[in-house]
């Protein structure tokens, strides 16, 4: 593993279908963690809802880099990934404008 770190934050949060909004909740607590794997060719996050352990809000995810140009090219797991999450990479160095 080459990089992780994890971290909380209040959020709010949305759960929806192709029928619309199905739950949602402001200022959650929540822990993310993300992360890079040695090839630096991939990388992941996972978070959480504090207060329900996960039981209310967990999502995780995948994400797809290029190394080379330091760009985070894709991402799966969820719908919209964070702003949070990206904000992070963006902090280690990683261009997020091609999946924001």
């Amino acid at each position: 593993m080459k990089k992780e770190i994890t971290w909380t934050d209040y959020v709010s949060l949305s759960l929806e279908n192709s029928f619309g909004s199905i739950k949602q909740q402001n200022d959650i607590a929540v822990e993310f963690t993300i992360g890079i794997h040695e090839s630096g060719e991939s990388g992941w996050f996972e978070l959480y809802d504090i207060e329900s352990g996960g039981n209310e809000w967990y999502a995780e995810g995948k994400v797809f880099m290029d190394e080379t140009l330091r760009y985070i090219v894709d991402y799966d797991g969820v719908f919209s990934i964070p702003e949070q999450i990206l904000d992070k990479f963006e902090e280690w160095g990683y261009k997020t404008e091609e999946v924001r």
